[in-house]
């Protein structure tokens, strides 16, 4: 993950501790204008601590320590410009104020135009104008530094955005048996971004690839070879590069991308045949995966466990197969998962997660596949009620295979324009009538379907998609566009004109819920297939 952004904050002046005196660094050659500076400023009282220096030579050494300098402009060392620019070039200068004896204002604004807080003309200035003109500088100074600070988080984020979007890919499965949910976790509060990826690929003939992975360390460095590794991987695979020769190559590829020789990664991989009955495993120095029939998770071998990636190369990695059951699923996820601790030290370990997701999925029942969003997020919030202490960040992906399930899904896109919400009203009340949903349960479906379709129009101003799959007793609907803005329900109100949208579809659907994923978000919305009738 990435080195924690200095966080910028506000705090309450009515709670805040009192402000520490202000220190003003004055260079000024001629002793009676430095006098009568110091004069001017004992009048009011506010500024007490005030150095004078007579030359930019002795000034400079003593710059950090200052929270502003008052610059004479005709130094016997430096005249015009050239003492502010010199100032400027000191690695974290304070506010410069100049003070300039010229009747005509020209050489003041020019030194504002380069950089300066502000200046002041000699003889013009009183007691009161100096030290507010002094305040207001150190407070342009800071606020300016606040920007800086908040330019630098801002083009930070976008650089993570930019390496996640590489680390988190979407899946490429033609088969619609076949359905894959995944999360990322960040570790810490303060960190950004890590080396966690994974990957998923259906090729030509039907066999079907994924790959989860972990880099060793945190950071920009390790986050960018890891979007190497997946980017390598789906390369071999659509390549039609034998699943056996995969990971010596990738070894090969992190030993010549890594900054570090000591960067190692740890992979699952696994292989699936076009009949979704047998599978081919190979592990370097990864957990294993968790193979779950019905509501029973158990892991998968390990013995043919090899060494990670990068530890030495030449290293082969045999395939342990396995036949599979009718129906299936496959858990595959990075170490940060099961290194949680509690309260105590404990870690939670391969054992405590299959204790929490047994208990979860038995729970549930076998209706658990039909909602795997929902089950990945109830196993992370499990585990962080469990074992809430991690330090580092985690990926999970949820491969399941349902074949007697493979039920009608109707896919539709649309264009971010107001016209869109009329094909989506038409789209969804003709697909329904084809599925011979009852017309209470079209109407709900409709209205909600709208009123997501209008947020993402106006709020999102992206393509969108929409998903109707029916799981009776429910319908489910998802709308996914390209916005991470999460969707806000308003307090209700009847005089409102526009925010009403959510409150309806928190009326009309069962439940809905809404998950981030790298591109943007997926608002899913349940509905009742004997939903109550929708008021006119």
């Amino acid at each position: 993950m990435a080195e924690p952004t200095p966080p910028i904050t506000a705090t309450d002046p009515r709670s805040a501790p009192p402000a520490q005196p202000l220190r003003v660094l004055l260079i000024e050659d001629d002793d009676a204008d430095a006098l009568l500076v110091e004069e001017l400023f004992a009048d009011v009282g506010e500024i007490t601590d005030t150095v004078h220096v007579r030359s930019l030579g002795e000034a400079l050494p003593l710059v950090v320590d200052a929270d502003c300098v008052l610059l004479d402009m005709n130094l016997p060392d430096a005249a015009g410009l050239e003492g502010l620019a010199r100032l400027r070039a000191v690695d974290g200068h304070p506010a410069v104020v100049v003070l300039t004896g010229d009747v005509d204002e020209t050489r003041g604004r020019a030194a504002v135009a380069a950089g300066a807080e502000d200046y002041l003309i000699k003889g013009r200035v009183d007691g009161q104008l100096l030290t507010r003109a002094v305040q207001y500088a150190v407070e342009r100074r800071h606020v300016e530094h606040l920007s800086r600070q908040l330019d630098q988080a801002r083009a930070h984020e976008r650089e993570n955005r930019r390496l996640g979007r590489g680390l988190l890919p979407t899946a490429l499965l033609r088969d619609e048996a076949l359905a894959l949910t995944s999360r990322y976790q960040p570790g810490a509060q303060q960190l950004l971004l890590g080396g966690d990826f994974y990957d998923c690929i259906e090729t030509d003939d039907g066999t079907v690839h994924l790959i989860i992975g972990d880099v060793s360390g945190h950071g920009p460095d390790e986050a960018a070879v890891g979007v190497s590794l997946r980017i390598a991987w789906r390369t071999l695979i659509l390549a039609g590069m034998p699943a056996a020769h995969v990971l010596p190559v990738l070894d090969q590829v992190l030993v010549t991308e890594r900054h570090d020789p000591m960067l190692f990664t740890t992979v699952a991989m696994v292989t699936l045949a076009a009949d979704r009955r047998r599978l081919a495993l190979y592990l370097a120095g990864h957990p294993a995966p968790l193979l779950v029939e019905g509501t029973r998770p158990v892991p998968l071998p390990d013995h043919a466990l090899g060494m990670p990636l990068g530890v030495r190369l030449g290293t082969t990695w045999p395939a342990v197969e396995l036949e599979l059951p009718e129906e299936w699923a496959l858990l595959l996820y990075t170490d940060g998962l099961i290194e949680a601790r509690d309260t105590a030290g404990e870690v939670l370990w391969t054992d405590g997660l299959i204790a929490l997701l047994t208990s979860q999925l038995a729970a549930v029942g076998p209706a658990w596949a039909t909602e795997p969003e929902r089950t990945l997020d109830r196993l992370l919030a499990t585990v962080d009620e469990h074992a809430p202490l991690r330090g580092d960040d985690l990926a999970i992906a949820l491969l399941t295979y349902s074949p007697a399930g493979r039920q009608p899904r109707a896919r539709f896109r649309y264009d971010p324009v107001p016209e869109s919400c009329r094909k989506v009203r038409r789209d969804v009340r003709a697909c329904l009538a084809e599925w011979d949903v009852g017309e209470e349960a079209t109407d709900a479906a409709v209205v909600v379907a709208n009123e997501l379709a209008s947020n993402a129009v106006d709020h999102a101003r992206t393509p969108f998609s929409l998903v109707l799959t029916p799981a009776p007793p429910l319908l489910r609907l998802e709308l996914t566009d390209g916005s991470a803005a999460e969707p806000q329900l308003q307090v209700h109100d009847v005089s409102a004109v526009r925010g009403r949208g959510l409150q309806m579809v928190d009326a009309l659907a069962a439940e809905w819920t809404f998950h981030h994923h790298d591109t943007g978000k997926t608002v899913v919305a349940m509905i009742a297939l004997d939903a109550p009738a929708v008021s006119p």
